[in-house]
């Protein structure tokens, strides 16, 4: 047993013998053959003639060599199961389901020797089941659906729960099944259950029916859904600014272009993720060009799943067939100024492959050779291998030309758990109302801090909206930085060290901004004691008294709050929303869905502090997560 257990221990950095040993079965069968038919024929040639023993002796290696092979497959249950078993007494994640999206999730963390995963699939005959076992994972099999095979889980220490059994509508029946299961048990851990849905209606209709009324803060469930596409998104414009690298469009009042070249769910997420991120300083307006042979209808597609889409961004279609010349030669579109991105963005990579290089070949030549192309070329490659990384270094044969959606880039711990946005969101909505603190620290691996309070607050679900919201600011602080000169990079400091570094850089660039608005810590400090009165009594909110709200917008810090809101806005627009004198979160009715320049009531002109503070906030929420504020250079 002592052995076993030293094998076990020893497992997470190299194979066991007994791996080593199925992985090898024709060199096994071979050495247990040998041996036993040496031991035997030695045995039977004692006791009788040569050929007789010779008969015994092939007959007793078959067997022997069978029973190793059985014995062998024994111990690797055995090994397997005190596996789960040490996984599960600690922090861990549960894989349900071996597709595509989580083989390469679990290929990443084996690479980075990651091994505190469980895998839950129903046939363990999966190509890549082995594999994952040998870099230290457990694996359970049997049918998630079994509630007895459930309980094989120790869901106290899971943090985890990814959801991929490569179905919608089974992949949404098992996370009601988890949540039942904390429920019926009175699980209070936290755990996150990641939940892979690419039907977006499916989506919608899971937030609303089953996230919001069935999970509660007392059992500290937090859920998140994502798809392929999604995060793929998501990461092309965590790789890339709208606007592009410069500053040039930034500091201008121009309207600014990019063609989504595309007709499936890659487009239409691209479409999304570039207007929930599109709002500029200056509010210079985004043209989304959409093209394909069918582009009116696509684009009726697009405004009909985000019905105020419209309201935030302007959405042309093109109607050019890609087998034909002329649509290459369209230069009013491919060579229109300000076109930022094109996004060849197809459901089909081979499509995508082709058309980019046509539009390199016969677009675009002469200005990536001559240097002279600002737009940026992107195409999506979702099996790249090598191609992607060669063609993005290539800068002399594909200048201004480069893949993403990767699957292995796209699938990686940071995009599909989403711990760092996750703390970062936490904190948005932890200071939402609350009285300003500029050297707020909230560590949460800082036994002082009050870890609770900030928990509790994520965890109540008839916030839902604030909560999603609170999510897509965190995604916009890379654009305010850029505004102001910035940037963060990852930092191995202190989050102490990092609150106290990151204020001296991002208030150094606002200070005299800052006084001669009057925009003190102090005096915010006193104005957001007023916002308590914004849920009071009408006659609370008769005594609001207005010490700031802009009127003119010529600072970088009255524009950015200007730009905060729109962002909001069109956050809301996107998921539905439309303005209403009176708010109801249950119609997605909303009195702030206005311009800033609108707000004439006091309650209104109030909420511009939440605007502040996604701003100021920016250093305390960076610290916290581990990134340090740097000047960025000028491209």
């Amino acid at each position: 047993m002592n052995n076993l257990t030293k094998t076990i221990n020893s497992y997470k950095n190299s194979p066991s013998i007994i791996y080593f040993l199925l992985e090898n079965k024709p060199l096994t069968l071979a050495i247990v053959a040998v041996a036993a038919f040496i031991v035997r024929f030695l045995l039977g040639i004692q006791s009788g003639s040569a050929v007789d023993a010779l008969s015994q002796a092939l007959g007793f290696a078959s067997i022997m060599s069978a029973s190793m092979i059985a014995i062998l497959l024994y111990f690797k249950d055995a090994v397997n199961m005190q596996l789960v078993k040490r996984i599960s007494e600690s922090g861990h994640a549960v894989v349900f389901g071996l597709g595509e999206v989580s083989t390469a999730f679990l290929t990443n963390e084996s690479t980075n020797n990651s091994s505190n995963y469980i895998i839950f699939e129903k046939s363990t005959q999966n190509e890549n089941i082995e594999q994952f076992r040998k870099a230290g994972m457990g694996v359970v099999q049997g049918n998630a659906f079994d509630t007895e095979h459930l309980e094989k889980l120790n869901f106290e220490t899971m943090d985890y729960a990814i959801v991929a059994l490569g179905n919608d509508r089974l992949n949404i029946e098992l996370s009601i099944m988890i949540i039942d299961h904390y429920k019926e048990k009175q699980i209070n851990t936290p755990i996150k259950i990641i939940v892979h849905i690419i039907n977006q209606d499916l989506n919608a209709l899971f937030h609303q029916k089953f996230v919001a009324p069935e999970a509660n803060k007392e059992h500290k469930i937090d859920i998140q859904t994502f798809s392929f596409y999604e995060e793929a998104a998501e990461s092309f414009f965590e790789n890339n600014f709208i606007d592009g690298e410069s500053n040039e469009i930034m500091q201008s009042y121009e309207d600014y272009h990019i063609a989504v070249v595309g007709n499936g769910e890659l487009a239409m997420n691209i479409i999304y993720q570039a207007t929930k991120i599109a709002h500029l300083p200056n509010e210079n307006k985004l043209h989304v060009h959409i093209v394909d042979k069918d582009a009116k209808a696509f684009k009726q597609r697009v405004i009909k799943r985000y019905s105020g889409i419209e309201k935030v961004v302007s959405l042309e279609a093109v109607k050019l067939d890609d087998e034909t010349l002329e649509y290459f030669e369209q230069k009013e579109l491919w060579h229109k100024k300000n076109l930022t991105h094109v996004i060849v963005c197809y459901d089909d990579e081979e499509k995508n492959i082709k058309i980019a290089t046509d539009l390199f070949n016969k677009t675009y030549l002469s200005a990536a050779i001559d240097g002279a192309l600002k737009t940026r070329i992107n195409f999506a490659i979702f099996n790249a291998y090598k191609m992607s990384a060669k063609i993005d270094a290539d800068e002399e044969s594909f200048k201004q030309f480069f893949t993403f959606a990767d699957i292995k880039d796209i699938c990686t711990r940071e995009n599909l758990l989403d711990e760092k946005t996750d703390l970062i969101a936490k904190l948005v909505h932890k200071t939402y109302a609350d009285e300003y603190a500029p050297n707020a620290l909230y560590d949460l691996n800082d036994k002082a801090v009050d870890k609770e309070e900030i928990h509790n607050k994520w965890y109540e679900y008839s916030k839902l909206s604030d909560k999603l919201s609170s999510i897509a600011q965190s995604k916009h602080i890379p654009m305010k930085l850029k505004a102001l000169g910035l940037k963060s990079v990852p930092s191995y400091k202190s989050p102490k060290e990092l609150i106290e570094y990151n204020r001296k850089i991002f208030d150094a660039v606002l200070q005299e901004e800052r006084d001669s608005l009057g925009l003190t810590d102090a005096f915010l400090q006193e104005y957001s004691k007023e916002l308590p009165k914004i849920w009071g009594s009408d006659e609370d909110k008769k005594s609001i008294n207005i010490l700031y709200f802009p009127k003119e917008y010529k600072s970088m810090l009255e524009k950015l709050t200007r730009t905060e809101h729109n962002r909001w806005n069109a956050f809301q627009y996107l998921n539905g929303w439309t303005y209403n004198e009176v708010t109801s979160k249950p119609k997605k009715e909303h009195a702030c869905l206005l311009p800033l320049s609108e707000f004439e009531k006091h309650e209104l002109q109030l909420t511009v502090i939440y605007d502040l503070y996604s701003i100021l906030y920016i250093p305390n929420y960076l610290a916290n997560a581990g990134y340090e504020i740097i000047f960025r250079e000028p491209k």
